[in-house]
């Protein structure tokens, strides 16, 4: 048998844009892939947490849009609007790219950060679980 450990991640932007996560807390970090979205140590704030989306691994590259303004960490070590992914780290950014804070200012994170992945979103309801009237 195989027991996972649950946690409640709550994830807020401002106060319209709220959401309870129910995440899957692991100790092997080799269950990550692209597009998972995981529960990190904040890289810099230590006592805090992000929830981002991971848009690439250790060894693939990052295609940076020429029409955004790149952050800092990407504005220093981009080439030719592409990055790498060292190796023990992956590269997360939020779905709302406009405001989020993410690795195109600090850098891909260290996958010892990474807690856990989101398995569902159990508030706001989501749509299709929510009666139409």
């Amino acid at each position: 048998k195989q027991w996972y450990q649950r946690r409640v991640a709550i994830t807020a932007g401002d106060t319209s844009n709220t959401s309870v996560l129910l995440v899957d807390v692991f100790s092997a970090v080799t269950n990550i892939k692209k597009n998972d979205i995981v529960l990190c140590h904040d890289p810099e704030e230590c006592e805090g947490f992000i929830v981002k989306r991971v848009t690439a691994m250790a060894g693939q590259f990052v295609q940076l849009d020429p029409h955004e303004e790149p952050g800092p960490y990407v504005a220093r070590h981009s080439y030719e609007g592409r990055l790498s992914v060292p190796t023990g780290y992956c590269w997360v950014e939020g779905d709302n790219r406009s405001t989020s804070h993410d690795s195109r200012a600090f850098g891909p994170i260290p996958l010892g950060l990474v807690k856990g992945r989101a398995l569902c979103r159990i508030f706001p309801w989501p749509k299709v679980l929510l009666k139409s009237e």
